[in-house]
């Protein structure tokens, strides 16, 4: 059961599929209970927030971007281009931890009851 919500929630947690793209069954039943998700999102927001990044020139001397930014002109390609593109807003970095933080108690706690319950 373990291994198949993993890859479950590894379809949901907007790597394959940015959130933005999910039908309300998927977001709202699993997406949100997904600690993955918040992880995503938080390793997304740090390495991405604050970097800029360089496009690749092309032979007519025109640069060639893989997600669309407003440096394009000049070779370059924002971080926060990137998280616009996979639905990720900045600044929410303790939302994520404090998520991730209260789904694993959760967890613990419905395990603990399981236990409780079957001894």
């Amino acid at each position: 059961m373990t291994a198949f919500l993993n890859d479950l929630w590894m379809c949901v947690d907007g790597f394959l599929a940015p959130m933005d793209t999910l039908n309300v069954f998927w977001k709202y039943v699993f997406h949100y209970i997904d600690y993955q998700a918040y992880v995503f999102q938080g390793m997304m927001i740090n390495e991405f927030q604050d970097r800029v990044y360089q496009c690749v020139k092309s032979a007519e001397d025109t640069y060639q971007c893989s997600y669309p930014s407003d440096l394009k002109s000049v070779g370059q390609i924002r971080g926060t281009d990137v998280l616009k593109m996979f639905s990720i807003d900045t600044g929410l970095e303790g939302t994520c931890f404090g998520s991730m933080i209260g789904i694993i108690v959760g967890y613990r706690l419905l395990a603990s009851i399981v236990l409780v319950i079957r001894k």
